[in-house]
């Protein structure tokens, strides 16, 4: 789509004869001019104020943000027409918070099959998505051409894209824990580039760790405090400047550090078959940290045969539609066989010494009569018998127990 430059109406005049029917038409394309300079000032506005909005409690901006993308929208409407724009053609913005839209999809494929397109998506000029992606991949899902759509203009910068692409995508419809995570730390990289993406989460919790230790706190609503009243709180509790810049910019997001720490940032730490769950089989983050306990370290079993147990675990969450305190149980379930199993196979220190005897003593090099080498003989074979017997039976109780098989 072409960009809206403004108009040289002098230069376009230069050499044209000064008549009054000239005069009247420069007067009417400066008027047109100047509702053009309007209409991408309220536009720019709108956008701007999407952002703003963030800095209001969550309940009550996600009403008031609704109405300004869906007056944002009805702006470019009645300042363009709407276009049949190719789907193939359409970017997904790269810095999209989220990354999870299976059911979302599914719901807005059944919706737009059975009513229709009812709003236009909003691209860039360059035709990356600002807002729709969940219509254009519905869209897409049905084999659809081309999809209804306007344009706005870009951010010139990157990190203010992430930014406004996180604030419209929270607001709108809740980020799961993973997304929301992984976009925060790109955001504190974007204003911090030498910050390393894995000590942001290390910064939050090291700071709340040495403030529990020094019976400090940030208190429950900083983050909806002013800012000057979080620079004031951060200098008092003698945070470090790299830390105080993280956390200024969480808070200024209205992200309160504590609750980041405690039920978001812990989503990074998911296997890389629970974060394909989350986005790929919707998958509850809740229910996939829980999940995550059961390691290979943590039960001292292969990777391999964790892996294994945390699909099995996936798919009852999914089949039974597990709760939060089902999958705890669950995953308690699965550790205490575990460890049971563990525990069994834990060696006898004083089997282990009489093994080391055994191994040990060279028959060749002593001096002992025919009488005892028969008695010793007769003692091993006894005791072999006994020891055959302990072995098959350790052998049936293991193969009835091992949950592995089941």
């Amino acid at each position: 789509m072409a960009k809206r430059n403004r108009l040289d109406v002098d230069r376009f005049f230069s050499e044209v004869d000064q008549t009054q029917e000239v005069y009247s038409l420069r007067e009417q394309l400066k008027r047109l001019e100047e509702q053009l300079s309007q209409q991408v000032s309220h536009e720019q506005h709108l956008i701007t104020e999407i952002e703003q909005l963030r800095l209001q409690s969550q309940e009550q901006a996600r009403p008031q943000l609704q109405n300004q993308i869906r007056e944002l929208r009805e702006h470019l409407k009645q300042s363009q027409s709407i276009n049949q724009y190719p789907i193939d053609k359409i970017q997904p913005n790269p810095d999209q918070p989220r990354k999870t839209f299976t059911e979302e999809v599914d719901s807005m494929a059944l919706s737009l099959q059975q009513e229709g397109q009812l709003d236009p998506v909003i691209l860039f000029e360059d035709g990356m998505l600002f807002d729709g992606e969940c219509r254009w991949r519905a869209a897409k899902s049905l084999g659809w051409d081309t999809i209804e759509a306007v344009f706005t203009a870009k951010p010139d910068h990157s990190k203010v894209l992430r930014r406004k692409a996180y604030l419209t995508s929270l607001h709108r419809r809740g980020l799961n824990a993973l997304d929301k995570a992984e976009t925060l730390v790109a955001i504190a990289c974007d204003e911090i580039p030498e910050l390393p993406p894995e000590e942001v989460p290390r910064i939050i919790n090291r700071v709340l760790t040495r403030l529990k230790r020094k019976k400090q706190s940030l208190g429950e609503r900083l983050h909806l405090q002013h800012h000057e009243q979080q620079h004031v709180v951060l200098e008092q509790l003698e945070v470090d400047p790299i830390e105080s810049q993280v956390f200024l910019i969480f808070l200024g997001l209205q992200e309160h550090p504590a609750s980041l720490n405690r039920n978001i940032f812990p989503a990074l730490n998911l296997t890389s078959d629970l974060k394909a769950a989350v986005r790929e089989q919707s998958l509850g983050c809740a229910q996939a940290l829980i999940l995550n306990r059961l390691s290979a370290s943590e039960l001292k079993i292969s990777e391999r045969q964790a892996l294994k147990l945390r699909e099995k675990g996936i798919r009852e969450v999914l089949r039974q539609n597990l709760s939060t305190t089902q999958t705890q149980q669950w995953v308690i379930q699965q550790k205490s066989q575990y460890i049971q199993h563990s525990t069994s196979a834990i060696r006898d220190k004083q089997v282990d010494r009489f093994l080391s005897s055994i191994q040990k003593l060279d028959l060749t090099s002593v001096e002992a009569s025919s009488e005892q080498l028969q008695e010793l003989q007769q003692t091993l074979e006894d005791k072999l018998v006994v020891l055959q017997k302990l072995l098959n039976n350790k052998l049936k109780s293991d193969d009835g127990s091992d949950f592995r098989s089941q």
